[in-house]
């Protein structure tokens, strides 16, 4: 009776812990196949931008001005638009847990970034910087 016993707990035991490490080695999402969702499909989109969303741009006497956007004001952004890449270059760094992509303006003076953060193995808008002229 003993045997059977260890046996059990033995097994238990081990398929406790499998189960354990199958949930603790969750992975996150690739940035690559998020991007490309977050500017194909607008209703991923917005259930992938932090609201309310604050962000900076320049104000009227271009000061760097903190604003905050509702859901209900947010409109679809297109960041890899090709038919941009005459006027613009873009440039994106992706860390563990943040990226941003750089837009900057040919002779144009566009200067803008976006920040996006990855909470929960998911990859968000957070905010964006509008330094433009």
């Amino acid at each position: 009776m003993k045997k059977y016993f260890c046996v059990i707990f033995f097994l238990g035991l081990s398929i406790s812990s499998g189960a354990f490490a199958q949930t603790s080695k969750t992975v996150s999402e690739d940035f690559n196949s998020f991007f490309a969702k977050f500017n194909s499909d607008p209703k991923f989109q917005i259930s992938r931008v932090i609201f309310p969303l604050k962000y900076k741009m320049n104000n009227d006497d271009f000061e760097l001005t903190d604003y905050t956007m509702t859901k209900e004001k947010y409109r679809t952004l297109h960041l890899n638009n090709k038919a941009d890449e005459k006027h613009l270059k873009r440039t994106l760094s992706v860390k563990k847990s943040k990226a941003t992509l750089e837009q900057r303006g040919l002779d144009n003076g566009i200067y803008v970034d976006y920040i996006f953060e990855l909470k929960d193995n998911q990859w968000f808008l957070k905010t964006w910087v509008d330094q433009s002229t």
